[in-house]
């Protein structure tokens, strides 16, 4: 969905005076961004029958849960009775009391409304010929119910306005949401490009790798889940198939201890390619502890990729894998570049 262009669709039904089409685009806008709370808002600035609204407001929160449906339900109609309940208060002509009203038009129809009223104060003239006794009862009875009536009109312009404000400060605040969207997005594209692009003349490996990776990542499907988290796996160890090749029989690392660096034991060759490299650089210290952190993380991944193929991940899960991947390796490409981009360590 193009957000702008529906953004852009706002304003210019505002701009036209079409209420009702303006919280419609608003509506569709809220609905695609998953803002539950907007969603019933407008649902109800739209829909009269109470039935329909329900229904049609539960579909679009079936993913959430019953009391968290129950609070959006109850504050929607809230936010849209404090929009519709009339300032001006009116005698009561049953009992001398007093009360309020609340206009319950749809959006759309407001408008037409406002056009009823002052038809029919237009209406309210004096029959020619009339006594002038007459004449003054008409007029005093006019008086009345046309003050009555521009009140009407009054409030029928004050919920419009409201409306018109909700759609207008709706519209704005997400387009500022996507321009705030807008730079993170950039920077994640620019990332996986660097990444693609380094291992593209490097490791057709890999680079098959990542590929399959980007094709499986925008997927509902459960299979495809699992099936990313394998090939994030797979990307891995094929990455430290580049990086620092499988040694056979137990190596002294760097750190002085002796470790299989086989072919099972790709995090571990990482590590070890990880602290060859930088531990010969001038790195800071603070460098050393993302290092640390990139490799504690690649663990945990290992771990969850480890439920199989069948497991039950989550989208959540099978992103972070997918994120927490190009991160990884664009930090360590930053630093071999920086370094001139230095080949492969020598185990």
């Amino acid at each position: 969905m193009e957000y702008r262009c529906v953004i852009e669709g706002v304003f210019e039904h505002l701009e036209n005076g079409d209420l009702g089409k303006a919280v419609m685009a608003c509506l569709r806008l809220a609905r695609h961004t998953q803002d539950y709370l907007n969603t019933a808002v407008f649902l109800r600035e739209l829909y009269l029958d109470h039935k329909q609204l329900q229904r049609t407001f539960f579909e679009s929160a079936s993913r959430l849960n019953s009391e968290q449906k129950k609070f959006v339900w109850e504050r929607s109609l809230d936010i849209w009775l404090s929009g519709r309940t009339n300032e001006f208060i009116e005698a009561d002509s049953d009992d001398g009391g007093e009360r309020r009203s609340v206009i319950v038009f749809g959006a759309g129809q407001l408008d037409n409304e406002v056009k009823r009223f002052e038809r029919a104060i237009e209406d309210m003239a004096v029959p020619p010929g009339m006594a002038p006794f007459d004449v003054a009862a008409f007029t005093d009875r006019f008086v009345s119910q046309k003050a009555t009536m521009r009140l009407h009109v009054q409030h029928l312009q004050t919920v419009r306005e409201g409306i018109k404000s909700r759609c207008l400060n709706y519209a704005i605040s997400l387009e500022k949401q996507l321009d705030a969207q807008e730079k993170p997005q950039a920077f994640l594209h620019q990332v996986q490009t660097d990444v693609n692009n380094y291992f593209k003349v490097r490791s057709e490996d890999v680079y098959a790798k990542l590929q399959k990776a980007a094709q499986l990542v925008g997927s509902d499907d459960a299979e495809d889940r699992s099936a990313l988290l394998t090939v994030v796996r797979r990307a891995m160890a094929a990455t430290a198939d580049y990086f620092y090749p499988a040694q056979s029989g137990r190596v002294v690392c760097s750190d002085g201890v002796e470790r299989d660096l086989g072919e099972q034991q790709f995090l571990n060759r990482l590590d070890e390619y990880l602290a060859r490299q930088f531990g010969r650089s001038s790195s800071t210290d603070l460098m050393r502890a993302e290092v640390d952190l990139l490799s504690t993380f690649f663990r945990k991944l290992n771990d969850i990729a480890s439920k199989g193929v069948h497991a039950n991940v989550t989208a959540q899960e099978a992103k972070q894998g997918m994120v927490g991947l190009y991160m990884f390796l664009y930090n360590v490409i930053a630093r071999l570049q920086n370094a001139s981009d230095a080949p492969a360590a020598t185990p």
